[in-house]
């Protein structure tokens, strides 16, 4: 399309193969010198008056009638690939908006229909990804990994002398009646050394980890035990896992309750460091009571197989990345 109105200014872009021109009908227009042809054509809102080129060829600078200050446009072709083919001569070019300004009209209802775009919307991480993925869990290491060695641990902290309880004192006092106010000495017990611990026997109540066990046998759901045994710290982990054995006030139906809840995690794939170390420990404290109870053999069994299957898989993707990070590691050398 050719120029419909007085030519203001033109200028050269900087290795001299542009021309760009101003025109007064509101077009910048581009022609390419070597083939003689126009190349790129846009109109504005207001007619520019001056024109030019920084040295770098980076930004177009221009100057408009009626507006105060000099605006930039950025030279597309320097970081996409743009067509330079010549404009056909029926084409149409279309109007764009100076830039750093936009438009008073319409602005309102513009807002009103603006729908929440996915980076505005927080995003929330799901529990799981994938179920074909091993998720494992936030717990910190101290939780789970020392579950093992918790009675070197104990035996390493065990301090050398017993701690000396401080004789407690009364809130008030009691003295001796005179005229010179003494303190009353109090007597010394005749066993000092008896224990305040009482043995409850039948009367101890479940803890409510023992209790969720007892109704996952009844509704098989045991994310709630799971919940509690998350938030114990490893002495309380090892106590509760302790307190399963029939000889510790349990039972057998509920060790295997526990087996189940292994399972379930396993076959979630998620909270799997925990099930390896929830196993562990429980293999570690129970491995005598185990083998004389069939019910919890069967549920060893099973056991075994899913993990052995569940290793194997993780053992051959490890074996790959070590394979790739090696030769990845010697390439660049």
């Amino acid at each position: 399309p050719r120029v419909r109105g007085q030519i203001n200014d033109m200028t050269f872009s900087p290795d001299g193969r542009w021309l760009i021109s101003a025109a007064m009908d509101c077009s910048v227009r581009t022609w390419d010198l070597p083939s003689g042809c126009l190349i790129d054509c846009f109109l504005l809102d207001s007619a520019p008056l001056n024109v030019t080129m920084s040295p770098t060829g980076d930004f177009l600078a221009t100057s408009h009638v009626d507006h105060l200050g000099i605006y930039l446009w950025s030279n597309i072709s320097l970081y996409s690939v743009v067509s330079l083919r010549p404009l056909p001569p029926d084409y149409v070019p279309s109007i764009v908006m100076l830039p750093g300004t936009c438009q008073t009209q319409g602005m309102e209802d513009l807002e009103e229909k603006t729908e929440p775009s996915d980076e505005m919307i927080e995003y929330e991480s799901p529990e799981q990804l994938s179920e074909q993925l091993v998720t494992l869990s936030l717990l910190p290491e101290s939780r789970w990994k020392n579950l093992l060695n918790l009675d070197v641990i104990k035996k390493k902290n065990k301090p050398k002398e017993p701690p000396k309880v401080p004789q407690s004192a009364p809130f008030f006092i009691p003295t001796v009646p005179g005229l010179v106010p003494r303190f009353a000495v109090p007597e010394p017990s005749s066993d000092p050394q008896q224990s305040k611990v009482v043995n409850l026997g039948i009367l101890a109540q479940k803890s409510n980890f023992y209790l969720k066990l007892e109704e996952g046998l009844l509704n098989n759901q045991y994310e709630a035990a799971l919940n509690l045994l998350k938030e114990l710290g490893p002495s309380g982990i090892e106590t509760e896992l302790r307190n399963l054995s029939p000889d510790d006030g349990g039972s057998v139906e509920v060790m295997r309750s526990f087996l189940s809840m292994i399972g379930m995690m396993l076959d979630r794939k998620r909270d799997f460091e925990l099930a390896q170390a929830y196993l562990a420990l429980f293999l570690k404290l129970h491995l005598r009571t185990l083998p004389s109870e069939p019910a919890l053999l069967e549920e060893l069994v099973k056991l075994s197989s899913q993990v052995e299957k569940d290793w194997t898989h993780l053992q051959s993707l490890f074996n790959q990345s070590m394979c790739v990070l090696n030769y990845i590691k010697s390439a660049f050398l």
